[in-house]
């Protein structure tokens, strides 16, 4: 399998070659204002214009929600592409052939086994097609057509210690056969003996289409009802959805993924023409699903089980997606057990009319957890109230994670600070703070200064008092750092070479907004002191309390040199502190 060799020359190539306003244009009508572009923004609803475009920079930036980046970034925000599909498109786009990397000893081992599981997977569908068999059986009580196993390749491991073993050990052998999953080592002596036994088997794609590994369901009431290939190279369940090669397209196409718990929930609903639906395969919902599903959309309906268990698997899901950026909604299954049971009894256009009404999951988890507020103690409201702290703390809309706080304090019949005080004691989602990074506080001031500097306004008394320590926001310390040498030695800054080097989202959108925004006039220059000042302020301030802990270890370590040290910097800090007030 050829593969491409993605490094920073060519996708400089690549970049430099495409004409973003081309790409930006088939989305948004763009206007030509000065030296740049500009339009209605295609992320958030505006009546004004505030989304900006740069040909010659080969950037955009939207002054009113902040999306920035280059022609990558802005298809991957549009069309749901990862980075390399978008370097790839681009590429075709122009003309461009991208070179081809040599497979490593790695690439050709995983290929091997890729080769293995194809083999397994038609051993395993043959199998299912041989007489009489359980796995038969259990697909006709389930009334599942033949279409559905050929289509989804179901296949039959038989009750025997040793099918694959027969069937692939002489082709491939038994280390790779084991190396694929599909073996288990003996305990009590030398040997490999069949993983799967006595199962039906459902073939596990990755995203990308290739084979990773089987889902097996017991049929003969043996634990575990499900058993999935082990952990390796190629399976990695926290890194798998289900279906997801099938319904990326849709997904990005419609904005929209439908999670579900098991496979045959995912079967049903795509197999009658439901796009967009992926499983979870019975097992917690992890972060890197959840980055999965947020690759190709930016929406997401919870269905799961309608029983007590699958509606609490909802509520724990909830977070995980809310955390990965997704809008996230539940489905109200309306008394049916499961998706795949309104399917089989309401067909393809009532289930689409259940989908219609799917409710936000702070809707849903009312419904779970205040329909009898009226007969709760104190006590009871607040630990009712606690488990919705999970999913508000997930909310990277501080707007949404306000309002929704609002309606549970409303619901409970509470004060909204009863509510809101518990919020605000919670660290929110480690990407709700990515995503406000570029727009904290502490930021304005030093994203002012250097912009100041990346348009040539300061002077060399200025530029000396700068450096990385001084930048607290980790996206401005990043760009500072790339550029310090060009800044203070005068020399021109290749940003489009930045670019290229910068692999941050908030790096990538911070750079836009600079290079976007508008020139600082003189007066407003003039007053740069204002920002310098409180970035070296707070400078000091974080590198006195850092000495504070030092001379504590140093104490605790009885190292006296060490505390003379920090003492002498204590003071100095000090008197550097007196002259900025």
């Amino acid at each position: 399998m050829a593969l491409v060799d993605l490094n920073d020359l060519v996708i400089s190539q690549v970049r430099s070659a495409a004409d973003i306003v081309e790409f930006v244009s088939q989305v948004t009508p763009l206007k030509l204002a000065g030296k740049s572009y500009k339009g209605l923004c295609p992320f958030h609803r505006e009546k004004s214009p505030s989304f900006h475009v740069d040909r010659d920079k080969g950037l955009f930036y939207c002054f009113g929600c902040g999306a920035g980046g280059d022609v990558f970034k802005f298809l991957s925000m549009t069309e749901r592409f990862t980075f390399p599909e978008a370097v790839e498109h681009v590429a075709a786009r122009y003309g461009i052939d991208l070179p081809r990397r040599r497979k490593t000893q790695r690439d050709t081992d995983k290929d091997d086994l890729l080769e293995v599981l194809d083999d397994a997977s038609e051993a395993f569908h043959q199998a299912l097609g041989w007489g009489d068999n359980a796995a038969k059986r259990y697909l006709e009580e389930r009334r599942v057509p033949h279409d559905i196993v050929k289509k989804y390749g179901f296949g039959y491991a038989p009750d025997s210690w040793d099918y694959i073993l027969r069937r692939l050990g002489q082709k491939h052998g038994e280390e790779k056969l084991f190396k694929a999953g599909l073996l288990s080592e003996r305990k009590e002596k030398k040997g490999y003996y069949d993983r799967f036994r006595n199962r039906l088997i459902i073939p596990i794609h990755s995203e990308t289409g290739a084979l990773a590994g089987f889902g097996g369901r017991s049929l003969d009431g043996s634990d575990p009802k499900y058993l999935n290939s082990p952990e390796s190279e190629i399976f990695n369940k926290s890194r798998l959805l289900y279906n997801l090669h099938r319904s990326k397209d849709a997904m990005r196409r419609i904005d929209r993924a439908i999670l579900v718990e098991g496979y045959f929930d995912a079967i049903a609903i795509d197999h009658a023409g439901v796009p967009g639906v992926v499983a979870s395969m019975g097992t917690s919902l992890t972060a890197g699903q959840a980055s999965l599903l947020r690759r190709y959309t930016r929406k997401c309906v919870i269905a799961y089980d309608g029983d007590p268990a699958g509606r609490a698997a909802t509520l724990r899901a909830a977070p995980v997606l809310l955390s990965a950026g997704l809008d996230v909604l539940a489905l109200d299954l309306q008394g049916a057990k499961d998706p795949d049971e309104i399917v089989q009894q309401r067909g393809v256009d009532g289930f689409l009319e259940v989908l219609g009404n799917s409710m936000d999951i702070f809707t849903f988890g009312l419904k779970e957890w205040a329909a009898d507020v009226s007969s709760l103690t104190g006590r009871e409201k607040s630990e009712r109230i606690e488990q919705f702290m999970p999913l508000l703390s997930a909310v990277p809309d501080p707007v949404v994670r306000n309002d929704a706080a609002q309606r549970i304090a409303d619901a409970f019949r509470l004060e909204f600070e009863s509510v809101w005080s518990r919020v605000k004691g919670r660290a929110a989602s480690p990407l709700a703070a990515k995503e406000r990074q570029p727009n904290a506080p502490q930021a304005s001031g030093e994203k002012f200064v250097l912009q100041a500097a990346v348009q040539g306004k300061l002077g060399a008394d200025v530029l000396g008092r700068l450096n990385e320590e001084l930048f607290e926001d980790p996206a401005c310390k990043t760009l500072f750092s790339i550029m310090k040498n060009d800044l203070v030695t005068g020399n021109p800054i290749d940003f489009g070479e930045i670019t290229t080097h910068l692999r941050g989202e908030v790096e990538l959108a911070l750079l836009s907004e600079l290079l976007l925004s508008e020139e600082i006039d003189d007066p407003t220059l003039q007053r740069i002191d204002e920002n310098l000042r409180p970035m070296e302020r707070g400078y000091l301030n974080r590198r006195r309390i850092q000495i504070q802990r030092e001379i504590v270890e140093a104490e605790k370590a009885g190292d006296s040199e060490r505390l003379r040290e920090l003492d002498r910097e204590k003071t100095e800090l000090s008197r550097m502190l007196s002259t900025l007030k």
